[in-house]
């Protein structure tokens, strides 16, 4: 039917318990496992000890060595999640030579009780931070204007093309999921976009499998997204990895290897 990348967010929200990996050597126990049960991406925050967010960059870098040593998989940089984290320290990410990937936030929005804040000024300069450090941008898209903002970012070239998307679904107050607005969204990209899909706090696979026949070219799971898969909490992101592969291989999909994954988010 077509071939799906699968990427893997692994650490929640939560911090310490339930099987959160939050320090270097267990988030890279889990990426090693993710990647060879079939990831060819990982999407990684700067955390502490304790797994909050941080812009000291030691234990991020440790981590991001202990992986790629071991396995090929593309690091995607995170600059995002709630934080009081300054614009600079956000970025900080992009810089480790091993990055090639970088989420940018587009636009700010109400994320449960808090405002999530991404100012236009902070979007260009975490774009000038990318392109200095050579990391490509993945776009999120928590909200229909956030799209609208990534195309005008695009017509002035700040963004360059072809572009890499990611619409993010159920945040509280975000976009809530539905086939239609999927349909709306990846109507309004340009020809050669490649886009996929987060859907936080999904309890089963109904909605990945729904995207993969819209056509994403990738799918993320992760502890940061769900722990829950078909009325089981998984015990280790490789069992979401390995069950979203399965289930799209059941489907007719082929999963793609780093290799081709590289080849299509990095063009």
């Amino acid at each position: 039917m077509g071939r799906i990348s699968i990427a893997v967010a692994p650490t929640g929200g939560w911090g310490v318990g339930n099987n959160n990996p939050v320090t270097p050597s267990q988030i890279a126990t889990e990426v090693i496992g993710c990647a060879q049960a079939g990831a060819s991406v990982v999407h990684m925050h700067a955390r502490n000890p304790s797994g909050g967010l941080t812009a000291d960059l030691k234990e991020f870098n440790v981590t991001v060595e202990k992986i790629i040593d071991a396995v090929d998989i593309i690091l995607e940089a995170s600059t995002g999640g709630l934080s009081d984290l300054s614009a600079a320290e956000r970025v900080y990410p992009v810089s480790n030579p091993r990055a090639e990937l970088g989420s940018l936030n587009i636009g700010s929005l109400n994320f449960g009780d808090r405002v999530y804040k991404n100012s236009v000024p902070n979007v260009r300069y975490w774009i000038d931070q990318m392109k200095e450090a050579g990391v490509k941008p993945s776009v999120e898209i928590f909200d229909t204007g956030h799209l609208e903002m990534a195309l005008s970012l695009m017509r002035e070239g700040v963004i360059v093309e072809p572009c890499n998307f990611s619409f993010i679904f159920n945040v509280q107050w975000g976009m809530v999921y539905d086939t239609s607005l999927l349909s709306y969204l990846v109507s309004r990209l340009p020809h050669g976009s490649c886009w996929g899909v987060i859907f936080v706090g999904s309890r089963d696979f109904s909605a990945h499998l729904e995207a993969a026949a819209y056509g994403a070219s990738i799918l993320r799971v992760g502890f940061e997204d769900s722990v829950e898969f078909d009325g089981t909490i998984a015990a280790s992101n490789v069992e979401l990895v390995a069950a979203l592969k399965s289930a799209l291989e059941h489907a007719g999909y082929d999963i793609r290897n780093t290799e081709d994954t590289r080849s299509l988010l990095l063009r």
